[in-house]
């Protein structure tokens, strides 16, 4: 790519063949929530009984290419018989012997898409360098004082001498009568995000803990992002890294891994600007398609599903924001799997009222529940589900599995036409996706017409896809795009008026006389009594008022062409 060679067409990645016929027995390896990470060229020539180099061998010609920047004639001698004699031919026999096994009407699409998220990399996502160096050069002051903060918030020491206690926090959730959900993997009570993120509407102690100790962890993991010399993200998306087929980047490495919060460290350079395109209500579309449920298809058709659901089966015909979260959470978890016991917990209701609305539930979408249904017999049977491109899983015959894989449709679904979207835009400037949403980099005067060929390549797929049921292309300007100099604000953050971001930023003012200056943050954001009155300030400018500081000039991306 760097050398501007053309990508071959058609192709076949046997990475990514690998990893789909061998999904259900690496997921039997690693576990039923997990997966082990994908094989290496050598582990999966001794799978299928190829010939393979030494390992120490490929390590040694690894390390001579990554130490030295000049290598001698007699080194580029050895490197050269390394890769046309072990490496390349070692492929070609590896190639001949799953060739048998490998479904070439699918496999070029999978390379293809395996090559362009390869240059959604090497493009990379700019970051503001400025105000992440000066970030990372306070954490240790900052982190202290969000413990500090957050024990107080919550009246008891959940850091201890700055160490978490996971303890403490389960102690304070039962003082509090905050539910202790229990993780289905260890079958011990939890507090981790992934179990208590259904909460936090219901308990905003439980979200003030979330918050704060998610803040704290991402400063941690600030520092550990993969920026290259020119300033831009670049990290190993990692295709087809869990059971559903999504991609499962690192989480400290990949700035999309980190808090939504984090991502307004990356700024477009001069005359550039950012957008953003999600796919609306995902998975509840393909739910609907692929059930094919008329009412469902018809409530997805309406642009919300969930309050469709409120007016039409409990009567309630202008939801509040909470009311709203509570039909969102009952027509996610039907289709998940989620009792009332679940429900009720989540949710802060009695276990009856939650049965009540389940009940409704199912009433409303009998051809969704008939379908689910049909789902747990398969797994019962241990009869593997296979999506629309050929990923597939299989039962592993552990018990509770029915529910796990109630959700896999739509989720492995969703991953396949993530896939196809991406292999349809390689001639767009993409520069990041997580699960339903993709980021476009583009000049300020054509970023309008990529984001409008996107959205059509994602309306399209879906259609391809899905028998011609089509999936929204959500996308709002101004706001789900950021023009110099104005910095990348994600949705959820924007939603609750820069509060996170904002007091990041009071914090490293708080501790500038200390570190040096506070780089520009260049986004518009309104505290509430500047909404009243009609003005708007970044919190960096208001910084710069009081210390008179000036903004160091952005960094132009590099070129894409």
């Amino acid at each position: 790519m760097h050398l501007g060679y053309a990508l071959p067409s058609p192709a076949i990645d046997l990475y990514a063949e690998y990893m789909v016929l061998h999904n259900t027995e690496m997921v039997r390896v690693a576990g039923n929530d997990s997966k082990a990470a994908g094989p290496t060229l050598i582990q999966a020539c001794q799978r299928y009984g190829v010939a393979g180099m030494d390992k120490a061998r490929k390590d040694e010609m690894r390390a001579l290419v990554y130490s030295k920047s000049e290598l001698t004639p007699e080194e580029i001698a050895a490197e050269r018989d390394y890769c046309l004699n072990d490496d390349c031919r070692m492929v070609l026999r590896l190639f001949r012997a799953m060739l048998p096994r490998l479904d070439l009407l699918r496999a070029p699409f999978r390379a293809a898409f395996m090559m362009e998220i390869e240059r959604i990399r090497w493009r990379g996502k700019p970051i503001d360098m400025p105000l992440y160096r000066g970030t990372i050069e306070r954490t240790p002051h900052i982190a202290a004082k969000l413990r500090s903060e957050l024990n107080h918030k919550l009246g008891v020491d959940i850091f201890f001498n700055n160490i978490w206690k996971r303890s403490t926090v389960l102690r304070w959730m039962r003082q509090n009568q905050i539910p202790v959900p229990v993780d289905p993997r260890t079958g011990r009570q939890t507090c981790a995000h992934k179990c208590i993120k259904n909460m936090l509407q219901t308990y905003p102690l439980l979200k003030i803990y979330d918050e704060g100790k998610r803040m704290i962890d991402a400063l941690a993991d600030l520092k550990k992002l993969e920026i290259g010399a020119d300033g831009r993200n670049r990290a190993w998306l990692n295709p087809f890294g869990t059971k559903t087929g999504r991609n499962n980047p690192s989480t400290n490495k990949e700035l999309l891994g980190l808090p939504y919060t984090m991502r307004s460290f990356m700024r477009p350079g001069p005359g550039m600007a950012i957008a953003q395109i999600d796919i609306g209500n995902e998975e509840i579309g393909f739910a609907a398609a692929l059930s094919g449920d008329p009412v469902l298809m018809q409530d997805y058709r309406s642009g919300d599903p969930y309050l469709q659901f409120a007016a039409a089966a409990l009567g309630v015909l202008n939801p509040t924001k909470q009311q709203r979260q509570v039909y969102k959470a009952c027509v996610l978890g039907r289709i998940y799997g989620m009792g009332a016991e679940a429900l009720a917990r989540n949710l802060g209701i009695s276990k009856a009222e939650a049965q009540r609305i389940l009940d409704q539930m199912t009433a409303r979408y009998s051809v969704l529940n008939a379908w689910l249904e049909r789902i747990q017999i398969k797994v019962a049977h241990a009869m593997p589900i296979a999506c629309l491109l050929g990923w597939s899983l299989a039962a592993t015959g552990r018990p509770g599995e029915e529910r796990t894989f109630l959700n896999f449709p739509m989720q492995a679904n969703s991953a396949e036409l993530m896939r196809l979207i991406i292999a349809r835009a390689n001639h767009l400037p993409l520069i990041g996706c997580a699960h339903d949403g993709f980021l476009v980099e583009d000049a300020i005067d054509r970023i309008e017409q990529t984001v409008a060929e996107l959205r059509e390549i994602i309306r399209k797929a879906s259609r391809d896809l899905l028998g011609g049921f089509e999936l929204r292309a959500d996308y709002d300007p101004p706001k789900d795009c950021a023009r110099y100099p104005d910095r990348f604000a994600d949705e959820r953050e924007r939603e609750d008026g820069m509060r996170r971001w904002n007091r990041l930023m009071a914090l490293i003012e708080e501790d500038d006389h200390g570190c040096g200056k506070v780089p520009d943050q260049g986004q518009a954001t309104r505290s509430p009594d500047e909404a009243d009155s009609g003005t708007t300030k970044t919190t960096d400018q208001n910084t710069k008022e009081k210390v008179g500081i000036q903004s160091p000039v952005g960094q132009a991306p590099v070129s894409v062409d």
